[in-house]
């Protein structure tokens, strides 16, 4: 059994000025990175030790998330290059940072939890089926975009940037999609805007996904609060499930 590797992935929601309707950011992968390749997700990644740099260690988050605010923050902004959280006392360090004065391992170290803490709420936890040989434990964070900053694809690992309306992307992109992306959407889509996601999310009790495989089917533990399981027709991150 291969050990679980940390990981962080962020839901970044806005209301769209025009239509009114919750858009979520997400990206897509470069085709030719072995793991989810080509496929539609959300910005995170797997935890660096310089992510040490901003830990919470208040108690306010579940077990397991205040350990990961610095890998969520980091991978947002290489992947997309938006800074999420309070930055309105952070300001200079953010200017410098989106004009490449610093880097980002500087800014973690300039900034403090404070301006992130209350502005990105836990999400969801998924941990990979025991059947793949590289596993992950991944906790999905929610925030809401910053105001004044353009998402952009940093061309190496992702290839494009897009808002989209949660259920209307599954009905257009499923085949670009993984399950765990498809169902969190489906459960971001339970809220009419920003507000109600966020709410949501904090009155919601986190319960840990790991789905079973069973005849090629995946399932989940219904107290998680996903509804139907939603898995047809969807990329299959690696080419084998037994890989």
């Amino acid at each position: 059994m291969s050990d679980l590797i940390d990981s962080a992935s962020i839901l970044i929601i806005r209301d769209n000025d025009e239509t009114g309707k919750l858009e979520v950011l997400l990206v897509k992968r470069h085709e030719d990175i072995a793991f989810a390749g080509g496929a539609y997700v959300f910005p995170g990644g797997k935890i660096d030790p310089g992510d040490h740099k901003l830990i919470d260690e208040s108690g306010i988050f579940p077990h397991g998330y205040g350990e990961l605010i610095g890998t969520a923050v980091r991978e947002v902004f290489e992947e997309s290059g938006m800074i999420v959280g309070d930055l309105d006392e952070i300001s200079g360090e953010v200017d410098r940072l989106l004009w490449d004065e610093i880097t980002i391992s500087d800014f973690m170290d300039l900034v403090d939890i404070g301006c992130f803490r209350d502005h990105i709420v836990p999400f969801a936890r998924w941990i990979t089926p025991k059947v793949y040989s590289r596993r992950f434990d991944t906790r999905f964070f929610l925030a809401k975009a910053p105001d004044n900053q353009v998402a952009r694809p940093d061309q190496k690992e992702v290839v494009e940037v897009i808002w989209a309306e949660p259920l209307e992307f599954i009905d257009k992109n499923r085949k670009n999609m993984m399950f765990p992306t498809i169902m969190n959407l489906k459960l971001l889509a339970q809220a009419s805007s920003v507000e109600d996601a966020i709410v949501q999310a904090r009155a919601r009790k986190i319960i840990s996904v790991e789905p079973k495989v069973i005849d090629g089917k995946r399932v989940i533990d219904p107290a998680a609060g996903y509804g139907e399981i939603d898995q047809e027709n969807i990329h299959p991150g690696v080419r084998n499930i037994t890989d």
